[in-house]
């Protein structure tokens, strides 16, 4: 399949963008008319560096408004075409893409429509180029692909071509089957866009919030392979336009651009049939589940990591066979604490369980993740590393007892030998009932929120669930919050937009359930651990929605608990620690009846309490 991407969906100046393009790997570019017209290199120069590139120029774009047009003007639009056609020449490109016409004034008569797309084909037939028509999703008359095609038969002419653009169809509730019955040789040219889904003017959310395939919520693919399985041979080519491309550096966004193709050709693998298939390739397979297994802290200077872990009832489990590494453990809760030189203190990477391991490190290099530089001693777990976007490492175990399983590289503490993963190695002390790792948070930067999001989804299949927003008290934080299809992985990406000090980035919150948090936290309190104090307000508000057992609600006010209920009775209690050393807090939470959500109406009391906290320690 040829990989191509618009110059516009980059930032910087043209000759910028086409170094970035090529350094990416893509075969072909379109050249948005507006990078063109703002560059000084002329249409032969842009050409002749392409080619240096090993770039092909596969489409020139935009040129609007050439159809419902009063016929007094529609020789101008000719006269306009014409001397774009003369730039193709130079440019050597053969196809150039008309949007259908968003003019106030344009004309809704079909027929004048199609005999102005004839004329226009006339003259592309004459400079030897086609042209893709193409309906804008915001197009005064025209906004449906079925419009758009059927214009495209009336008019009934060899260089007169449909334009299929993911975005403009999937924006207007069409969706693959929109294209039935469509030729794909009539097909001249496919656009591909994702986005968040956005209850908002399809103009602006075309113009600011599109984004690559992985990265928002469209069924691209369902709309990509109804077009490979018609028979479309051209290009698949990228076309994104967003606040975040504009300002990022070209080269790390074409290579963002590229794995998403890369991710979109893998999806399109179980929905193309016949020789389409053939030109699609496809990746090591997602893995057969997601768990979490362990977080590990940086602790380079031995800070009170150890103290808030034994005050939250860890105890150490085991030390590491050849590095500066402890396991400690509560219930099914697992940490490691790394005394290796870091930049500080800090939770920075997130250990899985996601077999087939092998297959796991196979699939992030084919989707171009980087690999996380280590070293393993003899007999030590394989456990590939993959950095995120956002720097946090993800080591993927095999599951307990096999070879690359992480318990193996550990050593019971206080006794010489394996490590044995049924615990027969380890007397550890009462169990508190902890369940393990729930979910993490991880803070990102805005720009970095798509990136993120598409490194779980497209490596590990998690699903995306609705965006929240909240209010804090100094600005808003925004929650994508992401959880494995099959296994128990969740993770909130977050994005913190305030007005004070920056916020820290990475790990900002570990989640540890528990089989009775109520006891959890009166045990860790006892041991010193500080935990948020929701105001008394919060719990006089509790009584008035839930009319809560007063038993229950005297716990939860002595404990600083939060709760939520749900509409099916699912119950969820938790409460959280004071920022440690790191910039992370700890949430112990505990779900009752099948909860499955995070206690989303608590969030505005526990940022306000926080904000408090910080204030206070300050």
């Amino acid at each position: 399949m040829r990989r191509g991407i618009a110059t516009v969906s980059l930032s910087g100046v043209l000759a910028d963008k086409l170094d970035a393009i090529a350094a990416a790997g893509f075969d072909g570019i379109e050249i948005f008319d507006n990078d063109l017209i703002a560059s000084p290199l002329s249409p032969a120069e842009v050409a002749r560096r392409c080619a240096d590139l090993g770039l092909s120029i596969d489409l020139f774009q935009p040129i609007r408004d050439i159809e419902g047009v009063d016929p007094r003007r529609f020789p101008h639009v000719l006269h306009r075409v014409r001397r774009k056609l003369e730039v193709m020449n130079e440019l050597g490109a053969t196809t150039f893409l008309a949007c259908s016409n968003a003019l106030p004034t344009a004309i809704d008569d079909p027929e004048l429509s199609a005999e102005q797309l004839r004329a226009v084909g006339d003259l592309a037939a004459s400079h030897g180029v086609t042209f893709a028509y193409e309906a804008l999703a915001w197009g005064r008359h025209v906004n449906r692909v079925g419009q758009a095609w059927n214009l495209v038969e009336r008019a009934d002419h060899p260089a007169v071509t449909l334009a299929v653009d993911t975005f403009h169809m999937l924006a207007r509730g069409d969706d693959g089957r929109a294209l039935a019955g469509i030729p794909g040789e009539r097909i001249g040219f496919l656009q591909v866009a994702d986005a968040p889904v956005l209850d908002m003017n399809v103009l602006e959310w075309s113009r600011h919030f599109r984004c690559f395939p992985g990265q928002g919520m469209l069924d691209v693919s369902g709309v990509v392979a109804a077009v490979l399985d018609a028979g479309y041979d051209g290009p698949l080519s990228l076309e994104v336009f967003s606040d975040v491309v504009r300002e990022a550096d070209p080269h790390v966004t074409a290579r963002d651009a590229m794995r998403s193709l890369l991710f979109l050709e893998d999806r399109l693998g179980a929905r193309v049939t016949g020789p389409a298939r053939e030109k699609v390739t496809v990746a090591p397979p997602l893995p057969a589940h997601t768990d979490a297994a362990f977080v590990e802290l940086a602790d380079p200077d031995r800070t009170d990591y150890p103290a808030l872990l034994t005050g939250l009832g860890f105890h150490v489990a085991g030390r590491h066979r050849s590095k500066p590494v402890v396991w400690w453990r509560n219930g099914g809760a697992n940490v490691v604490l790394n005394e290796e030189p870091a930049p500080g203190p800090a939770a920075t990477a997130l250990g899985l369980v996601a077999p087939d391991v092998a297959a796991v490190a196979e699939r992030a290099a084919s989707l171009l993740w980087p690999a996380v530089d280590r070293t393993r001693g003899e007999g030590e777990a394989g456990l590939p590393g993959i950095t995120s976007p956002s720097g946090l490492h993800v080591f993927v175990s095999a599951e307990a007892g096999q070879t690359d399983d992480w318990h193996n590289d550990f050593v019971a503490d206080g006794a010489p030998g394996t490590f044995v993963s049924d615990d027969a190695a380890v007397t550890p002390p009462a169990d508190e009932g902890w369940l393990g790792l729930d979910h993490v948070d991880v803070t990102v930067a805005a720009d970095d929120l798509n990136q993120e999001l598409s490194f779980f989804r497209t490596l590990f299949g998690l699903r995306p669930e609705d965006p929240e927003e909240y209010i804090q008290p100094q600005g808003r934080l925004r929650i994508r919050a992401l959880r494995a299809e099959k296994g128990d992985l969740r993770v909130a990406l977050n994005v913190s937009e305030t007005g004070a000090a920056p916020q820290p980035h990475g790990v900002t919150q570990l989640a540890f359930a528990t089989a009775d948090v109520v006891d959890s936290v009166r045990h860790a309190r006892a041991r010193g651990v500080e935990f948020l104090r929701p105001p008394a307000n919060y719990y006089a508000d509790l009584d008035a929605r839930f009319a809560l057992d007063p038993a229950l609600l005297t716990a939860l006010q002595s404990n600083g608990l939060l709760y939520d209920r749900n509409d099916d009775g699912g119950e969820f209690l938790h409460a959280y620690t004071l920022p440690a050393q790191g910039g992370f807090q700890v949430e112990l939470l505990e779900r009752r009846g099948g909860y499955t959500g995070y206690g989303s109406p608590n969030a505005h009391v526990r940022l306000a309490a926080a904000a408090r906290a910080g204030s206070a320690v300050a």
